[in-house]
C-alpha cells in the first residue's frame, strides 16, 4: 500500500475529470455539489421524516454500539439476531433502508447524471443498485470496522493451493495466504462501492467516513487485527457533496464525538453479473418498477444482461414481475 501526503488527497471538486482521476490514485473522489438544491433538501427533509416515523413505531435499525456493529447478523450458533439492532440492545446509529419505496425523491436521484458517469468510470458501460440506504451517524456512536463493499470477492491465489471457497467466506472470514503478503497482485473492482451523499456538513469530529487513501491498490481486505492500528483520514465535504469510491477501497463511518446527528444517503453499484445486497425485483413495490424509467429498471436488476436474470426466454430486454410465467403446457 502506497504512502501518502495529506496536501495531496482528494479535496471537494465539481470538476468530474479531477474526480476520476482521483477515484484512479486514491481510490475515492470528493465530487462538490452532486447532489444541488431544490433536490438536497427534498431528500434530507424526506429521509429525517422517514427517520422519526421508524423510530415512533418502534421498528428502526439502530447499530454502531459494541454489540450491534453492521454486519455482525449472526450469533454464536450461526442464527439471525435481528432484535440485536436497537437502542433497548446498544444501537445508537439509525440506517434506513431501501429508500426507493420510501419516496419518489429518491428515484429523482438515480436520474443524476454526472453520478452515473462516476459509477460508469469504474464498473463499465453495465451496472446495478446493490443498495440505496441511509445512515445517520448519531451522537455517542462507535467508528465502524474498516471493511470494503466487495468483501465478498476471492483474493488472488497460487497455484496448487487450496484457497477458502467462496460460499465460506463472510464479512469477518477472508482467504488469507501469507505468502502473498508483499505481492502486488490485486483484487478486480466489482463494486462502486458507494456513492456517500453528505446530506449535511462531514467533519473529523461528526463522524465524516474513515478511509485508508489508496487501500484499493492492497490486493486484499483489510483484518481486525493486522490492520487495526492502520491510519485512516476523514473525509469532510459541505452538504451536497459526495464521496465516490472504488469497491475495494478500505473504509467505515466514523465516531461521531459532536452533540448533532451526521446523516448520509448511500447508494452502492455493482457489477450485472453480481447479486446486489437488496434484491429489488421483491422488495420494491410493483407499481414503482412499473413506472420506472428504463435506466431505474437497470437499477432493480430488471435488465436482462446477456441472458443473465432472466425470468423465462433470454431476449427479452427488461423482465416484468408482475407477469406470471409460462408454467408447464401441454399440446392441445
Amino acid at each position: 500500500m502506497k504512502t501518502w501526503d495529506r496536501a495531496f488527497l482528494p479535496k471537494p471538486t465539481d470538476d468530474p475529470e479531477r474526480v476520476r482521476a482521483d477515484i484512479d490514485e486514491w481510490g475515492y473522489g470528493l465530487f462538490e455539489g452532486l447532489l444541488k438544491e431544490p433536490l438536497l433538501g427534498r431528500a434530507c427533509e424526506r429521509l429525517l421524516e422517514q427517520a422519526a416515523a421508524e423510530l415512533q413505531r418502534g421498528i428502526a435499525f439502530e447499530d454502531g454500539g459494541p454489540s450491534q456493529q453492521w454486519g455482525q447478523f449472526l450469533d454464536e450458533n450461526g442464527k439471525i439476531r435481528p432484535e440485536a439492532f436497537t437502542a433497548a440492545n446498544g444501537g445508537i446509529n439509525q440506517r434506513l433502508w431501501l429508500l426507493p419505496n420510501k419516496g419518489a425523491v429518491f428515484l429523482d436521484v438515480l436520474e443524476i447524471d454526472p453520478m452515473h458517469e462516476a459509477v460508469g468510470h469504474v464498473l463499465g458501460d453495465e451496472y446495478q443498485l446493490s443498495a440505496f440506504a441511509s445512515n445517520i451517524a448519531k451522537p455517542g456512536g462507535l467508528k465502524m470496522n474498516l471493511h470494503t463493499d466487495q468483501w465478498w470477492a476471492p483474493e488472488p491465489t497460487r497455484p496448487g493451493r487450496r484457497n477458502l471457497p467462496v460460499g465460506s467466506m463472510t464479512r469477518s472470514r477472508f482467504d488469507y495466504d501469507p505468502a502473498r503478503a508483499n505481492t502486488s497482485d490485486m483484487i478486480t473492482p466489482a463494486a462502486c462501492s458507494n456513492v456517500i451523499f453528505m446530506m449535511n456538513d462531514f467533519t473529523d469530529a461528526n463522524g465524516g467516513t474513515r478511509i485508508v487513501p489508496g487501500s484499493h491498490l492492497a490486493g486484499r481486505h483489510p483484518d481486525p487485527e493486522r490492520d487495526k492500528d492502520i491510519e485512516t483520514i476523514a473525509a469532510e465535504g459541505a452538504a451536497g457533496t459526495a464521496i465516490v469510491t472504488d469497491g475495494r477501497v478500505w473504509h467505515g463511518t466514523g465516531e461521531n464525538r459532536t452533540t448533532k446527528a451526521r446523516t448520509a444517503m448511500l447508494l452502492t453499484f455493482c457489477g450485472p453479473q453480481y447479486r446486489p445486497q437488496v434484491n429489488f425485483t421483491v422488495a420494491m413495490d410493483k407499481e414503482i418498477l412499473a413506472r420506472a424509467s428504463d435506466r431505474q429498471k437497470a437499477m432493480f436488476g430488471l435488465k436482462i444482461w446477456w441472458g443473465y436474470g432472466r425470468t423465462g426466454h433470454p431476449g427479452v430486454e427488461y423482465i416484468d414481475p408482475r407477469m406470471p410465467g409460462d408454467g408447464e403446457l401441454r399440446p392441445d
